[in-house]
């Protein structure tokens, strides 16, 4: 660009520069401020009645039935099949509560190490569910991702629900077996 150019070219800059100025300061002075907002409501003192030769009896307001939170409901059974679906896709745990009928539940906890395959995690859940239920009741890998637990003669039926579950590509399915 030669010199001559160059001068005409910034009146063309600053003229420019000027509208935008012209469009946009009054659209931000005509801004409107945040609408305030509101303060709570402050509760207004009740009035006392007025104290008189008779004792009146006053009448509390009728106490709120409580009110129970329904809880998801813990099934029993003789047989219980687990099954493991997929691959780890990174290192997590499986936790399980194991609660035989009419006593103290347990927490079993299986670790698992990124790209496991269902086999392998199988495996590592049995072996620590045979650990947590003991002797008393029979669980064997039936397959390469089933487990299966059974109560042993007089021994009560058990309860297994899933607690936690922080794996990753795994599905952890828990039913009649």
């Amino acid at each position: 660009m030669t010199e001559r150019n160059s001068i005409n070219l910034i009146p063309s800059i600053l003229v420019l520069l000027m509208a935008i100025l012209v469009v946009s300061v009054p659209a931000v002075f005509a801004q409107e401020e945040p609408t305030p907002v509101p303060e709570p409501a402050q509760e207004e003192p009740v009035a006392q009645p007025a104290e008189t030769d008779e004792a009146e009896p006053v009448a509390e307001p009728a106490a709120e039935p409580e009110v129970k939170e329904a809880g998801v409901p813990i099934v029993y059974r003789e047989k219980t099949q687990i099954t493991i679906n997929g691959r780890a896709e990174m290192n997590g745990y499986i936790e399980l509560i194991v609660q035989p009928n009419n006593e103290e539940p347990t927490k079993v906890r299986a670790n698992v190490v990124a790209k496991t395959k269902p086999k392998k995690i199988t495996k590592a859940l049995v072996e620590q569910l045979i650990f947590g239920l003991g002797d008393r009741y029979k669980v064997k890998q039936t397959g390469d991702k089933t487990i299966l637990i059974k109560a042993k003669k007089k021994t009560p039926p058990v309860s297994i629900s899933l607690m936690t579950q922080n794996l990753a590509g795994v599905a952890v399915m828990i039913g009649q077996g």
